[in-house]
Formats: C-alpha cells, sequence, structure tokens
C-alpha cells in the first residue's frame, strides 16, 4: 500500500516538473520584461533603432550623393532643396550627416566587440587562473588605465597622420586604438566577478563533481558574467563615439572625405562659421548628443533588468 502510495506521489511530481519548466520564464525572458516596464530605456532602444535604419536607408533615398559639390550653393541655410543646408563645398548636409552616422555607429560597434572580445578574454584567465597570470594582466590593465586616454589618443593619431594612411584604413586604425584603451575596464570587471563567482556553492559543487576546468569556466562561470558584459558593451559603444568624435574634430581621427560627426563639426572652424552657420555644426553636435545618451540610459536600463539585486517586482 505504502509503495503504490510512494510511487503515484513519484509520478505526480514527475508530471508537474514539465509544467513548471514551462510556467518559470528563462532569466532573459524576465529580463526583457523588466526592460519593456522602463518605458525611458525602451524610448532610447526605439529611436536608437531607428536612427540605425535611417542612417543606413537615408542615402539610397537621398537626391544628393556625398561628393556631389555645387559651386552655386556653397554655405547655404536650410531650405526645401536642401533640407539641413550645404557646406563650404556646396555638399548637402543631410545626406552627410547621414553617411557620417554609418561610419560613427560602425567605428562604436567594432570598438565595442574588439575591446568586449579582448577584456572579456584576458579578464576572465585572469580571475580564473590567479598568480602570476593574474599578476602580469592586472598589471599590464594598471598601465593602460593610468594613461590619459585623450592626451595618449592625440599622439596616437598624430603618429597616424605623420604615417600617411588612406582615409578608409584610418577608419580601423582608430578602432584599434580605441579598443586597446577600452578593454582594461572590462577586464577587472569580469575578474572581479570570476573572483567572487570562484567561492560561490554552486561552483564548489562543480569542484565536487570532479569537472574539468574548460566545462566549469564556460559553462558555469562565464554565463554568469554575461550581465556584466552586456551593460560594459553599451557604455563601451558610447565611449568610442565621443572619442572618435573628439579626435576627429582635432583632424586626428577619421579624416576627409570620409565623413564622421566629428569631422562634420570640424567645418565650422571660424567664429564666422560658429556664429552665422549653425547649420555646419548644430546637426552632427545633435546627433552625437542623442546617440550617446540614448545608449547610456539604455545601458542603465539593461542593468537594472539584469541585475537580480536591482529588479522591482513587476505588476
Amino acid at each position: 500500500m505504502f509503495g503504490s502510495l510512494f510511487s503515484t506521489n513519484r509520478r505526480l511530481r514527475k508530471a508537474e516538473i514539465p509544467a513548471m519548466a514551462q510556467a518559470t520564464p528563462s532569466p532573459w525572458h524576465q529580463a526583457w520584461k523588466a526592460l519593456r516596464h522602463n518605458h525611458l530605456s525602451m524610448l532610447c532602444l526605439v529611436l536608437l533603432v531607428i536612427m540605425t535604419i535611417w542612417c543606413v536607408l537615408g542615402p539610397v533615398w537621398s537626391p544628393w550623393k556625398d561628393d556631389a559639390t555645387d559651386a552655386l550653393m556653397i554655405n547655404k541655410p536650410p531650405g526645401a532643396e536642401h533640407w539641413l543646408g550645404t557646406d563650404f563645398l556646396g555638399r548637402d548636409i543631410y545626406t552627410r550627416l547621414l553617411l557620417a552616422g554609418r561610419i560613427s555607429l560602425m567605428i562604436g560597434l567594432m570598438t565595442m566587440l574588439l575591446s568586449v572580445a579582448l577584456g572579456y578574454l584576458l579578464g576572465a584567465v585572469s580571475g580564473y587562473a590567479g598568480g602570476w597570470t593574474d599578476k602580469l594582466i592586472m598589471r599590464m590593465a594598471d598601465l593602460v588605465m593610468t594613461i590619459p586616454s585623450l592626451p595618449l589618443l592625440i599622439v596616437a593619431g598624430a603618429m597616424l597622420s605623420e604615417l600617411d594612411f588612406s582615409s578608409d584604413s584610418r577608419i580601423y586604425m582608430v578602432v584599434v586604438m580605441l579598443s586597446l584603451l577600452e578593454w582594461p575596464k572590462l577586464a577587472r570587471l569580469v575578474r572581479g566577478q570570476i573572483l567572487s563567482l570562484r567561492e560561490r556553492d554552486f561552483m564548489l559543487a562543480t569542484q565536487v563533481l570532479g569537472l574539468s576546468s574548460r566545462r566549469r569556466l564556460f559553462g558555469h562561470l562565464l554565463p554568469n558574467t554575461i550581465p556584466i558584459l552586456v551593460v560594459m558593451a553599451t557604455m563601451a559603444v558610447a565611449n568610442a563615439i565621443l572619442m572618435e568624435s573628439a579626435l576627429s574634430y582635432l583632424g586626428l581621427g577619421v579624416v576627409p572625405p570620409t565623413p564622421s560627426w566629428g569631422n562634420m563639426m570640424d567645418a565650422a572652424n571660424s567664429l564666422i562659421d560658429f556664429q552665422r552657420r549653425p547649420w555646419l555644426w548644430m546637426p552632427p553636435g545633435i546627433a552625437i548628443f542623442l546617440t550617446v545618451i540614448a545608449i547610456n540610459v539604455l545601458g542603465d536600463g539593461l542593468r537594472d533588468a539584469l541585475d537580480p539585486k536591482m529588479k522591482r517586482s513587476l505588476k
């Protein structure tokens, strides 16, 4: 009698397990649900998506080409023919703004991917291996972080100008320079997270079970650092766009004829342009401001959604 009762209860529990697994949403589903309730972050996400699509498809529909100059339309204010006016060569500001958005966003994304890959790998190895490996990687990160970023980038940009790289290759060189300055931040955060997780009960259980180091690292440690990776990735995009704009404004980043938001602002390089021709520098300045603010707000929303300690109860 008791045997049949126990077997019945066991069958009932087994039948309830799939229903419980189906009823419990995944962590990513919970994070997306939390993010959707953050209206400001969702507004910034929609703004970034629209801006990206606009920069990609807008120049295709524009009747003006980037290199199309018109001596009769030099420094014309915004009007029906040129919505955002023209520059000192008679080129359409609206078309160049969208093409520059492609370059600036591409530099931000490429810098994020390269710096995240480098910082994530080195931080994970440093935190998991420890010993001399940890000391060597962290001392390298400390050395990079002690050097002021902007002066170092100015020196590197001046060296690139002396080496006479082409305008297209300068884009990739800027990405490499920015990535080499961004990786220490993520590496230190990932290392701290790995050191904290390594002492948790579930990691001690994997050690008792005799799991291999590769399985412990890639199957249990690194997946638990993904939330901080996502947040830092968004911040890296915003930082890269700002630094690239500063370099290009100084003439040391992306150089003409390749447009970027930074070197478009450099077109207003006189007091007359600044006072009387605001259409030369205001559109790229507003684009940089909106993009960076939207990315930072979205990063804050992702942090709140992915961090269990900061989640709020959803109705």
